[in-house]
């Protein structure tokens, strides 16, 4: 729980009602903040993820943009940074900056729409397969860890769930 501390207050057994209203809003409720528990959570996993992923040479954001680009690969080849963007859920300028560092090492291609010379098409290079390749069993293995510590049922519903609201989320949009 979030607590304004102080000495006069824990003195007394806590703070006054008066004391956790602060812009007319209990300081209580931040504590139950779905986005700050989704974000509090997401960095762990993230830790877990990108500590197997270390030895591949990418992040677990990379690594997902990898995955993705070798998906559309399979199903209709270079997609926009408008369309990568939607399918992932990153804004366009997020995954531009997400991107660079995989253009500079050669793992993923951009270049011109053949439609729209205004928008960009990237696609997964030879050298990023192969990443991907040597990425793939470094995930598998974090995804079990993630399973074995926070259970296979939990991680079930927790991914049900978080679909869901994703889904929601966009069609609020």
């Amino acid at each position: 729980m979030i607590s304004p501390g102080g000495d006069k207050a824990s003195q007394r057994g806590g703070p006054t009602r008066t004391e956790r209203i602060i812009g007319g809003v209990d300081i209580r409720d931040v504590g139950v903040c779905a986005c700050l528990q989704l974000r509090r959570t997401a960095r762990m996993a993230t830790q877990v993820f990108e500590a197997h992923l270390q030895p591949a040479g990418v992040t677990i954001g990379q690594f997902g943009v990898l995955a993705q680009l070798y998906g559309c690969s399979l199903l209709r080849g270079p997609v926009t940074i408008k369309e990568l963007s939607g399918l992932i859920g990153m804004d366009p300028t997020t995954l531009n900056r997400t991107l660079k560092p995989l253009e500079t090492q050669g793992l993923v291609g951009a270049g011109p729409d053949d439609r729209d010379r205004r928008a960009r098409r990237v696609r997964l290079t030879p050298a990023g397969r192969e990443r991907l390749i040597a990425a793939m069993p470094l995930w598998q293995a974090a995804d079990r860890e993630f399973r074995r510590v926070v259970g296979e049922e939990t991680t079930v519903a927790l991914s049900g769930l978080l679909d869901l609201a994703g889904r929601r989320l966009r069609d609020e949009d």
